[in-house]
């Protein structure tokens, strides 16, 4: 499986690689479809000719996450009319190429140690791609109006919503492991990238989830420091202050803020749960924008801030307008798993980690969910996969193992 190793690491190196997009004849493509495309060719290839295919579909009943996702897609699919095509397409491709990552990853590397390397090299691809965004718009291109760091995406939330989790990722790992200087290094870096952002929603999420670890960590030496404390405090309160500063306060003094249009999207999301059937079976896969679009100035009575919101800014009423109540079922059920894990570890292993990082995308979703893309979607259910579903990590006792 050599090639299939070295194709997959190219993989989650160039996670991005979605951007540069071209037509595959007719049928329009990106790069990040066709290297995941070919990967898929030589894992079968390679996983037939040295008899492990037969053990892949075997370990396809351990996958139940993703499995869970086919399913209420399918389910989805046949209980709701189809009203953007367009979207539709968009998001069905999101998922496929998510879903044939995450297994082939899962598959490729099967040890704690080769996950790890996985996930880290995917976390320095976010980093090299960080970087290149801040060269990018320092050399005038795609810049923001607010000069907020986001590169060559459409937004500054896309931007943090790739770097945050592997920043928590590497910083996590630094406190575990203190003569790893790398994991200080990366998350340095990683975290002024996210500052850059000026992404509140995940600065903010990123100081909640290192203080849920402090506290579960509260053993380790590091912690047990008068600096340590004044300098955690110190960053709590600079947090603090600049998430109301940058988006409370315009909420208070103006009608035209971030959170004003997530008010006018939260609204017209409880409009739509007013029918029935929409709580049952959802909007439709992907079809958020066109029921947003076709209802929103009706429950507002006036014009919206924006007509084109992709989604609904809410995890929750992502899965419930993507899946119906199964899907509100499903997400609910994948927060409790993640919280129990990082309630009840007595080592944090590397499926913990993971887990601490999965919980960066509950907490920042509560308010952003561009979770439905190219490279978020992988990071999510993989993720989602390798911190609950995966039982690598955990022995008979279902006490975690420790990962080295």
């Amino acid at each position: 499986m050599i090639l299939t190793r070295a194709l997959l690491l190219i993989n989650v190196l160039l996670l991005q690689s979605y951007l540069i997009r071209f037509n595959l004849g007719p049928y329009p493509s990106n790069l990040q479809e066709v290297l995941i495309g070919f990967n898929a060719l030589v894992f079968l290839y390679e996983s037939i000719r040295q008899g492990g295919f037969k053990a892949a579909l075997v370990n396809l009943k351990k996958r139940w996450i993703t499995l869970g996702f086919i399913a209420l897609t399918l389910i989805s699919i046949l209980a709701v009319p189809i009203i953007n095509n367009l979207d539709f397409i968009r998001h069905l491709k999101f998922l496929f190429f998510a879903v044939v990552l995450t297994l082939i990853f899962l598959e490729t590397f099967k040890t704690a140690k080769e996950r790890n390397t996985g996930i880290r090299m995917m976390g320095i691809g976010a980093l090299i791609f960080g970087l290149f965004s801040a060269t990018y718009n320092l050399l005038g291109y795609n810049v923001a109006l607010d000069f907020r760091l986001r590169g060559p995406l459409d937004s500054a939330v896309y931007l943090a919503f790739y770097i945050t989790p592997f920043f928590i990722y590497f910083l996590i790992n630094y406190f575990e492991n203190l003569k790893e200087k790398w994991n200080i290094l990366y998350a340095v870096l990683l975290g002024l990238l996210l500052i850059a952002t000026r992404s509140m929603g995940a600065i903010g999420a990123s100081l909640l989830i290192m203080l849920f670890y402090f506290f579960r960590r509260s053993d380790l030496k590091i912690l047990k420091s008068k600096i340590s404390k004044i300098v955690i405090a110190a960053i709590a309160i600079a947090v603090t202050f600049g998430i109301f500063y940058t988006k409370i306060l315009p909420t208070i003094q103006t009608d035209y803020s971030s959170l004003d249009e997530r008010g006018e999207i939260w609204l017209t999301s409880a409009e739509l749960l007013k029918n029935p059937k929409t709580v049952i079976f959802g909007t439709g896969f992907g079809q958020f924008e066109a029921n947003y679009i076709e209802n929103v100035a009706e429950v507002l009575d006036r014009e919206p801030l924006d007509y084109y919101v992709i989604q609904p800014h809410n995890i929750f009423l992502l899965f419930i307008f993507n899946y119906g109540i199964l899907g509100l079922i499903f997400i609910v059920l994948l927060i409790y798993k993640t919280l129990k894990n990082l309630l009840t570890f007595k080592e944090p292993t590397f499926g913990i980690i993971i887990c601490f990082s999965l919980l960066y995308f509950f907490i920042h979703g509560l308010i952003d969910t561009p979770i439905f893309k190219n490279d978020t979607l992988i990071l999510f259910l993989l993720f989602l996969e390798l911190g609950i579903a995966n039982s690598l990590f955990w022995n008979k006792n279902k006490q975690p193992v420790q990962s080295k």
